[in-house]
């Protein structure tokens, strides 16, 4: 009788273990979506505080996200390939980003934008620079995603030989 309950303890160690792989190949994902989540919830708040008529543009980033953290929770007891409220989420993020830069540069709508910082040069290139970065971390993310969704991830390669090896 001890012995089947090891065994059945051991088995179960060892789903967890596969388990939580395939959930850590998306731990980039969650890492970069909690940075978005939170620079758009203060980007809220320092626009509805400035009383921005533009304050729905975070809001709505901040719901987008909300569907791409629901998804990620749902990924750990349901473990799936095709995070598709996440790609969408990042496809929105990095057209958000790209839709910004004319307004941060060229328009008028940075004091309206970021109410919180000085009109002058050095203000658009924090902003810019926020921008690509945000940008570049939309597009590693969605190409993650992609790899990811066809399993031609590194985590995927481990996690197929620590299930030979266990097997």
């Amino acid at each position: 009788m001890k012995n089947g309950g090891s065994e059945l303890i051991e088995q179960n160690k060892k789903r967890l273990s596969i388990k939580s792989m395939y959930f850590n190949r998306y731990l980039l994902v969650r890492y970069v979506s909690a940075l978005f989540f939170f620079t758009n919830l203060y980007w809220l708040i320092s626009l509805i505080m400035s009383d921005s008529s533009l304050f729905f543009i975070p809001l709505v980033l901040l719901i987008v996200l909300l569907f791409s953290v629901a998804e990620q929770a749902k990924i750990f007891s349901n473990h799936t390939n095709n995070a598709k409220y996440t790609i969408y989420c990042f496809m929105v993020l990095l057209i958000t980003n790209v839709g910004l830069v004319v307004p941060t540069s060229f328009s008028s709508m940075f004091t309206q934008l970021y109410p919180f910082l000085v009109n002058q040069p050095k203000s658009k290139i924090l902003v810019l620079s926020i921008l690509v970065i945000g940008i570049l971390l939309s597009v590693l993310i969605i190409k993650r995603l992609n790899r990811i969704k066809h399993n031609e991830d590194k985590h995927y390669k481990r996690i197929k030989k620590y299930e030979g090896a266990i097997n």
